[in-house]
């Protein structure tokens, strides 16, 4: 089925039925309000009679946040929706969807959402919540008012708690900065003096390990940095991981700046999860086992290529034997911070998997659930990724909460870095990335929070003519350079200290030089020590006081 049959037919369904009225259910009371009257609203801040005994109940501030959620628009092309929508992913948040917006006949028709959805991305004026209300194929639109209540409640529970641990992140930061000593940090933001080689490799794994585990042999992509190191030394290598949807590019503004400073860097791209799989619609996904078996292949693709660097064409002759690949640093982001830990010997625990999964994303607020609870779909089993090459690992946005259990990250006993930012919807900080940390066991730990940071900030921008994820502007957020630059520092002073064992690099490593680093209001917090009891402490002070208001 192609594309164009999809929003063709989607298209014509709803322009001969388009909803007229929505009708709000609470319970086994209805009642109904015209679509024009809300439109009116939107446009004009007109209020009729029917709108206001439903904006009655609600306070001003919050009436005006429901006029500016209703304007909102995202500019967003039907064949990206689609892609979305037609993903394993996709369908679980619809179906999720589905049970709160309704046909007229009191029916969670997900066919109807995923058509509006996506002719309403091919409105002229974008998607709002009006055009999707506009193209949705029956004449009313049933909103359960009920649910929909229940989940905003759960939504103001859930920002105040995030707001009650990021301010013990920052305040415990603070605490440890007490009487250090500020470092010169700037140096890390600046390239080092070092040229470098830039140059693409591609390898076919067809071992019988892969063909075990996966059924298929698997092309692997890289981009390859080198340092021109001129003395006989061994070089550190970092392989760097993308998240979801991206690929190899991704942080070529964070190789190029290691590549400087005399790392070589190893940046892969996982076919199977890449951006070109994402958008190869219709093919994609054909199956929620199809996208678990990521969770398999993304490790594979890492050891593989170490095992193989030899292999590497006659460009790699001079640093034939200096590689130094007993001593290798990850980076990984998102999935690709899932990528790391397993390779730094974090299984997946599929007990973890069965209390997390199936989960309600609308009542979570956690999207990155839609792919972690992908995994249950492999077989139950113990899958050892370890690899003991691996050395040091720093993950940002890491995907953890559902894959990995407490026992799971306490068997880490290498460094490990967390960096999380405040503002990611995608894998919440505090349930991604700050709980974990709490897990972890492991001596030399770190857990960076950037302020106003989202999932996307640290993502470097593609280049002219290569294929992106199409991501609306405010997910992205306004931080991307600020972030970048952290992501320098915390990365250059990670690696020298935990790769080379420069010991002299681990006073960059502290709340006080993350400090000088911050540029308010895009604060950089930096953490060793933290504990569940103390977040857990918070919240219990938290429910407290609400009670007694």
């Amino acid at each position: 089925m192609t594309g164009a049959v999809i929003f063709g037919s989607a298209s014509f369904n709803s322009s001969a039925q388009a909803a007229e009225t929505i009708i709000f259910r609470y319970g086994f009371l209805e009642r109904s309000l015209a679509v024009n009257d809300l439109e009116t609203f939107v446009e004009t801040g007109a209020v009729s009679a029917e709108l206001g005994a439903y904006l009655r109940l609600l306070p001003l501030a919050r009436r005006q946040q429901l006029r500016s959620a209703l304007q909102e628009r995202l500019r967003l092309a039907p064949v990206a929706v689609a892609q979305l929508l037609y993903s394993p992913l996709g369908k679980e948040l619809l179906n999720q969807a589905a049970t709160i917006i309704q046909t007229q006949a009191r029916h969670s028709n997900t066919y109807a959402l995923r058509a509006a959805l996506i002719t309403a991305a091919a409105d002229p004026e974008g998607l709002t919540a009006l055009s999707l209300i506009r193209h949705y194929p029956s004449r009313s639109i049933r909103v359960d008012l009920q649910k929909g209540l229940t989940i905003l409640k759960n939504f103001q529970a859930t920002i105040r708690e995030t707001e009650t641990i990021l301010d013990v992140v920052r305040q415990q930061s603070v605490v440890d900065e007490w009487q250090q000593n500020v470092p010169a940090v700037q140096s890390l933001l600046h390239p080092g003096g070092g040229r470098w080689l830039e140059m693409p490799w591609s390898v076919e794994d067809r071992s019988p390990r892969r063909l075990q585990l996966t059924g298929q042999p698997r092309t692997i992509e890289v981009d390859v940095y080198l340092p021109l190191v001129a003395s006989q030394q061994l070089v550190p290598v970092v392989v760097i991981s993308h998240g979801l949807g991206a690929n190899r590019h991704s942080y070529r503004y964070l190789s190029q700046h290691l590549a400087s400073h005399g790392f070589a860097v190893l940046a892969l791209e996982h076919a199977g999860s890449s951006t070109r799989q994402l958008l190869s619609f219709p093919v994609g996904y054909t199956s929620a086992y199809a996208a678990a078996q990521e969770f398999l292949d993304r490790p594979l693709d890492v050891t593989f290529v170490l095992n193989h660097l030899s292999e590497f064409p006659e460009q790699l002759h001079p640093w034939q034997g200096r590689l130094n690949l007993e001593g290798v640093a990850m980076i990984g982001q998102s999935f690709g911070g899932y990528t790391a830990l397993a390779l730094a010997g974090a299984r997946l625990d599929f007990e973890q998997l069965a209390r997390h999964c199936p989960s309600n994303i609308l009542d979570s607020f956690n999207v990155s659930l839609l792919l972690q609870c992908q995994a249950q779909t492999l077989p139950p089993r113990t899958y050892d990724f370890q690899d003991r090459r691996i050395k040091a690992v720093l993950a940002v946005n890491p995907i953890t909460s559902a894959l990995f259990s407490p026992r799971s990250l306490a068997q880490l006993t290498i460094p490990v870095m967390f960096v999380a930012g405040s503002n990611d919807t995608i894998a919440p900080a505090v349930s991604e990335q700050i709980y974990p940390f709490t897990w972890l066991t492991t001596r030399d730990r770190y857990l960076a929070l950037i302020d106003d940071a989202t999932h996307f900030s640290t993502i470097g921008e593609a280049r002219a003519n290569e294929p992106v994820m199409p991501v609306p502007a405010r997910l992205v957020g306004a931080t991307p350079p600020r972030s970048r630059a952290y992501l320098k520092a915390l990365s250059l002073a990670f690696l020298r200290a935990h790769l080379l064992e420069d010991e002299t690099a681990r006073q960059w490593l502290t709340p006080a030089a993350a400090s000088a680093l911050s540029i308010p209001p895009h604060s950089l917090s930096l953490t060793h020590s933290l504990a569940t009891p103390m977040l857990d402490t918070a919240l219990d002070q938290l429910a407290v006081t609400r009670r007694d208001r």
